[in-house]
């Protein structure tokens, strides 16, 4: 047996090295990533070796994240939705996406749900520009009243080894809210997508890397009838609304637009006091008013939804002063009735410099 194979990840091929460990270490390990080994040949994308200076169960355990950061790592940068989440098929390859932060329920939904669709991933759903699903189909980290890591288990050891259909597609992005006292009967709940975005981009990989990502999300979230939230009590009540939500075939995903934040900063340096953008990936007009705008951040992005006369202040903060945005505000709202528009505009657009959406060049000493 050779110490070294290929697994399938989110797209990216990668080559594990288990030669620091035994014979027993190396079949415990194909078996765990059984469902998504790579017959054959393959150029590996990236290279991970097995920790060779801690037991068997945590070399197991912590060869799943190293994979999964590999992985991602080397995607980034594409026009590619990675979304935290448990993904699964039916017979015709239409994917239900289930996401939800680590250790509130997406593992036990695959392995209840996997009775009924085939298993893309409970990881890592990579979602591409076309609607397109990348399967990632990592062992299954299981938490075990006897162990102190989670045990790494093949799907398909549990459920028998449903196959995936050849072309996946997404049908339907859901945000699971399961809580011990949540209704005995699931609730699904439409989002707008601006709950969508403040939602979903905390369980995004490598959000702020992604061209135009929020242009992406919206066009995807078009395509599928937009994002849903789901509460719950007990994962073994949700197989009806799970099966209307996967039987629902998607539109064509809309052109993914580019970027939001495309207009230039003048070349010339800002005057005293005026006010800039802060750097941003992107930007998405929400179309009631609001705007999302996404910058950079620890762990990807984070998404702010600016209201009220904010977007008409960020808009206008190209290297103005406070004069001309106020001008640019009044004319997109009219002048506040009773209050001075100067102090009003004043305010707002110092909440905006708390909040790191806009700089201000001070006044010279």
């Amino acid at each position: 047996m050779s110490d070294r194979f290929l697994i399938s990840a989110v797209g990216a091929v990668i080559a594990v090295d288990t030669a620091s460990r035994d014979g027993s270490f190396q079949r415990r390990a194909r078996e765990a990533w059984s469902d998504a080994l790579i017959a054959g040949d393959a150029t590996p994308d990236a290279t991970v070796a097995v920790r060779d200076t801690v037991g068997d169960e945590e070399a197991l355990s912590l060869l799943s994240t190293d994979v999964t950061l590999a992985a991602l790592s080397h995607r980034q940068g594409e026009q590619v939705w990675m979304l935290h989440a448990t993904g699964l098929a039916d017979d015709s390859g239409r994917v239900v996406v289930l996401s939800a932060a680590s250790g509130t329920g997406k593992t036990t939904a695959a392995r209840h749900l996997s009775q009924h669709y085939a298993y893309v991933s409970d990881e890592t759903v990579a979602i591409e520009s076309s609607g397109a699903v990348v399967p990632y189909r990592k062992p299954l980290s299981i938490i075990e009243p006897d162990s102190v890591h989670k045990v790494q288990t093949a799907l398909s050891s549990i459920d028998g080894g449903r196959a995936l259909p050849a072309r996946l597609r997404v049908a339907k992005i859901v945000v699971l809210d399961r809580t011990a006292d949540g209704p005995l009967e699931p609730v699904l709940d439409e989002l707008d997508v601006a709950t969508a975005l403040e939602l979903l981009a905390p369980q995004s990989s490598y959000l702020g890397h992604v061209p135009a990502p929020l242009q992406l999300i919206h066009a995807l979230l078009t395509a599928t009838g937009g994002a849903a939230r789901l509460r719950y009590r007990e994962v073994t009540t949700l197989d009806t609304v799970i099966g209307t939500l996967i039987a629902t075939e998607p539109s064509a995903v809309p052109a993914v637009l580019s970027s939001g934040t495309e207009n230039e900063q003048p070349a010339i340096d800002p005057p005293e006091g005026a006010y800039v953008r802060a750097d941003a990936v992107d930007a998405l007009d929400l179309g009631d008013g609001r705007l999302a705008v996404l910058q950079q951040a620890t762990g990807g992005g984070r998404v702010n939804i600016l209201d009220g006369i904010g977007p008409a202040i960020w808009a206008a903060a190209n290297a103005a002063d406070l004069a001309e945005i106020v001008r640019a505000v009044v004319d997109a709202h009219g002048a506040p009735e009773g209050l001075d528009a100067a102090q009003v505009v004043s305010s707002a657009a110092q909440q905006l410099v708390d909040d790191g959406l806009l700089r201000r060049k001070p006044a010279q000493a």
